[in-house]
């Protein structure tokens, strides 16, 4: 089939699906309501759209499908139309003309192979260069301690030539967990370098410990503003010599889509509701996060998260159901979620009314995957007001635990689109039924959507709206957050909690293969309760041992499997 062939038939199937949301009534039974939510799902999440992937002509495909289904259900769209736009990086990579020569005066005396002899870091600007005499520094270590050791200042006017600095530290090998380590790290020495007055930096190999840096550069890495080199080989260049540096990376972008609906007077109501949920997934794993290791393979994202997707357009429809003359309602697909909350950031970066009428955020993230034997249904973010505990206690009431159970999580942080707005000060709930093994692999398909626990989930949302739709400005409280998922740790094991366990200690939802805990021979459904010297009852006692944990490290892990307490060793 030719391409042109391809992407109509895709076309053909988006258009067609999108005139085929199903009409409704104000009275509607069960058997409705999952039938338009497994029409919705199992068209974001079918193989025409690709896994859904920032930037990508699909994903514009289930943004479109979103706004047609906005419309349908009489919301209306922004004066700028139905879509925020904001772009992504798709990759950085540098260009040929990327230089790092040798020169004697005005005579080239040799220029360096890129890729072979030399690459550019992360950390190097996009376009500029530098044509300067080479300053050796050393290990480049700054000490903010009693040592008062500066190795830059040691070296001499380092101001307007390029900083010559050894990866690692001294006596690293030795002891790599030393007070120096907190110093050695390649980020500080580029900005203490900067800071004296580099016009540029050549890294090059130092002790046998120091890890060499990344070839290929991070798409999501914001530029320098000084060229960043790593030299491959461990000579200095010949004194009496200038270096040329000239970093020239590209970096092309990508549109994203933020899909905007409306209902209420925005000019007579103070308050406004946020209703959200993501519509972008992994594609084919373009951008990384997959959990999948074999074949190259399209991510759908049913449960991640055509669910929430699906959630959040039944809510538009009936949204007359919690209206109130006090509210407006603003329902919200992001995009760029999986690759860092882009979307959202950038909603709340560029509102298009102030935040001061954001009352509270709901968001919905994988909601389609309801346990059957746990039944669980997580919502965090319940400490960022005091309402929560209120409306809660209500809802907990007429609850049928035999369909449903609430387990909650004060904090407001964590890895979805909530947390944007919590950042600003928002009160937030982020509604989840849980990690499974799916999660970020091409198995996470529609045939595994569990409807009628999605339906009780979606009761439940509904509930809380109809509880705060009458209540003025809902206040908001910080809580204590240790945010799971995307973190700057040095380290991973390689696990998945699973948020809804309720238990102490922090049970597995799974273990990727090849990862540490795997290799170490830990299972889904164990349960740790040691790294370490360090208890862990919950998740957030699991983050903080992490935490403290270095690349090299040889820890012992205790775990229960079946009730049995057993222990292993695992090589981070």
């Amino acid at each position: 089939m030719t391409l042109f062939k391809k992407h109509f038939k895709y076309l053909a199937v988006a258009a067609f699906a999108a005139t085929q949301v199903p009409v409704y009534s104000q009275t509607q039974t069960e058997q409705e309501r999952i039938t338009r939510l497994k029409s919705d799902i199992t068209f974001l999440a079918s193989d025409a759209l690709q896994g859904r992937v920032t930037g990508s002509p699909y994903e514009k495909m289930s943004a479109d499908y979103i706004s047609s289904s906005f419309e349908k259900a009489n919301l209306k769209a922004g004066k700028n139309g139905w879509f925020q736009t904001f772009q992504i990086v798709k990759l950085r990579i540098a260009k040929q003309s990327t230089e790092l020569s040798l020169w004697r005066d005005t005579f080239l005396i040799k220029k360096l192979e890129l890729n072979v002899n030399y690459y550019p870091l992360s950390q190097s600007c996009n376009n500029d260069s530098a044509l300067a005499e080479v300053l050796d520094c050393g290990y480049g270590l700054v000490l903010r301690d009693s040592s008062n050791r500066d190795d830059f200042a040691a070296a001499g006017d380092l101001k307007g030539k390029v900083a010559l600095i050894r990866l690692g530290f001294p006596g690293d090998e030795d002891n790599p967990h030393a007070a120096m380590a907190a110093y050695a790290d390649v980020n500080t020495k580029i900005r203490e370098a900067t800071a004296h007055g580099a016009a540029g930096i050549i890294f090059i190999p130092g002790s046998k410990a120091a890890e060499m840096p990344k070839t290929q550069l991070d798409r999501n890495a914001a530029p320098g503003k000084i060229p960043v080199f790593m030299l491959t080989m461990n000579n200095l260049p010949p004194r009496g010599l200038t270096v040329k540096l000239k970093s020239d990376i590209a970096a092309p972008t990508a549109t994203g889509h933020n899909v905007i609906g409306y209902a209420g007077k925005f000019k007579k109501r103070k308050n406004t509701i946020i209703i959200c949920a993501h519509h972008d997934h992994l594609g084919f794993n373009e951008y990384g996060g997959s959990r999948y290791t074999g074949p190259q393979a399209i991510h759908n994202g049913a449960d991640d998260n055509a669910s929430g997707v699906a959630a959040m357009l039944e809510l538009a429809r009936n949204v007359k159901k919690y209206g109130s003359k006090k509210n407006n309602y603003v329902f919200v697909a992001f995009s760029g979620e999986e690759l860092g909350l882009i979307g959202s950031k950038n909603f709340v970066k560029n509102l298009p009314f102030p935040l001061q009428k954001i009352n509270y955020v709901v968001n919905i993230d994988m909601l389609g995957r309801l346990d059957s034997q746990t039944k669980a249904l997580v919502i965090y973010g319940t400490g960022t007001s005091p309402a929560w505990a209120t409306s809660l206690a209500n809802i907990k009431k007429e609850l049928d635990t035999t369909k449903i159970k609430i387990t909650e999580s004060p904090s407001g942080l964590g890895p979805s689109d909530h947390a944007s707005f919590y950042m600003e000060g928002i009160p937030v709930l982020h509604f989840f039924t849980g990690q499974h093994d799916d999660y970020h692999k091409p198995s996470d398909d529609e045939s595994k959507i569990n409807y009628s626990g999605m339906l009780s989930s979606l009761s439940v949302i509904e509930k809380m709206l109809i509880q705060n739709k009458a209540k003025k400005k809902i206040i908001f409280t910080k809580t204590k957050d240790v945010q799971p998922g995307r973190t700057g740790f040095k380290i991973s094991l390689g696990v998945m909690p699973d948020y809804a366990f309720t238990g102490t200690g922090m049970r597995l939802d799974g273990v990727t293969e090849g990862k540490p805990a795997a290799t170490a021979g830990l299972q889904r459904g164990d349960i740790i309760t040691k790294v370490g010297s360090r208890e862990i009852n919950t998740i957030q006692d699991y983050m903080q041992a992490l935490s403290t944990l270095n690349k090299g490290d040889k820890i012992e892990v205790g775990f229960l499997r079946s009730g049995d307490k057993k222990t292993t060793t695992i090589q981070l």
